[in-house]
């Protein structure tokens, strides 16, 4: 009897792994892709791992796949330290898929430090980027900490230009984002990280207004033959 448990479980395994390698995926397009990453951490819907599979199996993008790897590779990164469980069952759909490009994604998640790589890095208007895609992917508040941590750290910079920037672009990102999601919104007005006045500056200034003010300081620093 238990022998014959084993042979029926067998062959449902190769049953299920067959219609999870043949599965018609439906197509979706770039831009829809985009959106739905960007949202993924309001509802975390499994779906996103088919939606991603229809971006890398479309001959159309093939040629911007180098362009997205790292945002993907990050936003599943993210999903693993929010979830295993299901970062888990996405890999298995990947590999029966047999998709060798995400199979590759995968296996760089799992054998690399990315933790140790991001805590390495100098801050950068990238880096920014790469902990919005890591939360959106989980919804872990600590990775706008580090964002809202690098405008206290850098609000006021008149040293270094890098350091100056990745701050600029966080306050306006934070500002996009804030308009978009409530749970932005109200994170940056409780938390204390920030003192009040930068609040009011990312919560209710024009970004037109935040691109002038950004170039103004450039030039004056410029004229001051310090950048």
């Amino acid at each position: 009897m238990k022998n014959t448990f084993l042979i029926i479980f067998f062959i449902l395994s190769i049953n299920l792994w067959a219609q999870e390698a043949t599965i018609n995926i439906p197509r979706i397009t770039i831009d829809r892709f985009s959106e739905n990453i960007m949202r993924y951490f309001l509802n975390k819907n499994d779906q996103i791992i088919y939606e991603t599979i229809s971006i890398y199996e479309n001959k159309n993008y093939t040629n911007i796949l180098d362009s997205i790897d790292n945002n993907i590779l990050f936003f599943y990164y993210g999903i693993k330290n929010d979830d295993l469980n299901r970062y888990n069952r996405f890999k298995e759909i990947i590999i029966n898929r047999n998709t060798q490009r995400l199979m590759n994604i995968f296996f760089t998640i799992d054998n690399t430090n990315i933790s140790l790589f991001l805590e390495q890095q100098e801050p950068t208007p990238e880096l920014n980027d790469i902990y919005w895609t890591l939360y959106f992917s989980s919804g872990n508040l600590q990775y706008i900490n580090y964002l809202l941590n690098i405008v206290a750290k850098y609000y006021n910079e008149t040293v270094n230009i890098n350091n100056y920037l990745s701050a600029r672009s966080a306050i306006w990102s934070l500002s996009s984002n804030a308009n978009i999601y409530n749970q932005i919104r109200d994170y940056i007005i409780n938390n204390n990280i920030i003192n009040n006045e930068i609040k009011n500056y990312i919560l209710n200034t024009n970004h037109n207004r935040m691109q002038s003010d950004t170039i103004e300081f450039i030039q004056q620093q410029r004229e001051k033959g310090i950048w």
